[in-house]
């Protein structure tokens, strides 16, 4: 009887790694990027927040002349009380549509707590939460972040008033007269979003 060759032998795992060339190739591509990463990793997350820093720094924004009148709605917010979009005519309104499970609410949060607080009395910030579980998702961020404006939640009102598209977040700036002068969907840093309110309170502060 002829005994088996090689090529009929099935793989052992006792074997030594050189008579699985596949296998050799894969590991040490796997050992080279963890390597790689190891080092790296740090310089990645400087760049990355260079990046941002840059953008709040030297942000591009166009405020339009004009826009559409901001879709009108009433809910109640998180502390018992009634948000009705039309009684802020007069008042440049930040709608910000977020969510307690995305990244860049939370990053961008902050800064709307220091901007509300700096054009108190000329700017109205409003949360709009399309969270599942509504406002039993916002206390727990709003007590966090110590959030100083109004939150409501609807996932009806963001998708059928403003658009249905589970991207968060998504801000539309609103000017006195309630028109849409400017809308950003993704991460709004406090030096862009400041520009605008710059820009819309000024012009009416001179209109008056």
């Amino acid at each position: 009887m002829t005994p088996p060759t090689d090529s009929s032998v099935p793989p052992s795992e006792d074997q030594p790694l050189e008579t699985h060339p596949v296998r050799a190739v894969v590991l040490e591509g796997l050992t080279r990027a963890g390597r790689f990463l190891r080092r790296y990793w740090l310089w990645g997350a400087v760049l990355l927040v260079g990046a941002l820093l840059w953008q709040d720094m030297q942000p591009e924004v166009t405020v339009e002349e004009t826009g559409p009148m901001a879709p009108d709605f009433a809910l109640e917010q998180m502390n018992g009380e009634v948000f009705r979009l039309s009684e802020h005519r007069g008042e440049v309104v930040v709608l910000n549509i977020w969510a307690t499970w995305c990244d860049p609410c939370h990053t961008e949060v902050p800064g709307f707590v220091e901007l509300q607080n700096e054009f108190a009395g000329e700017v109205t910030f409003v949360g709009l939460s399309i969270d599942d579980s509504g406002f039993e998702a916002v206390r727990p961020f709003a007590r966090r972040y110590d959030l100083n404006y109004p939150q409501l939640a609807s996932q009806s009102v963001a998708w059928k008033k403003y658009g249905r598209s589970q991207a968060v977040p998504r801000t539309f700036v609103i000017d006195r007269q309630g028109r849409i002068r400017y809308r950003h969907t993704g991460l709004l840093l406090k030096g862009r979003l400041k520009i605008v309110l710059d820009e819309l309170t000024a012009k009416s502060t001179a209109s008056r």
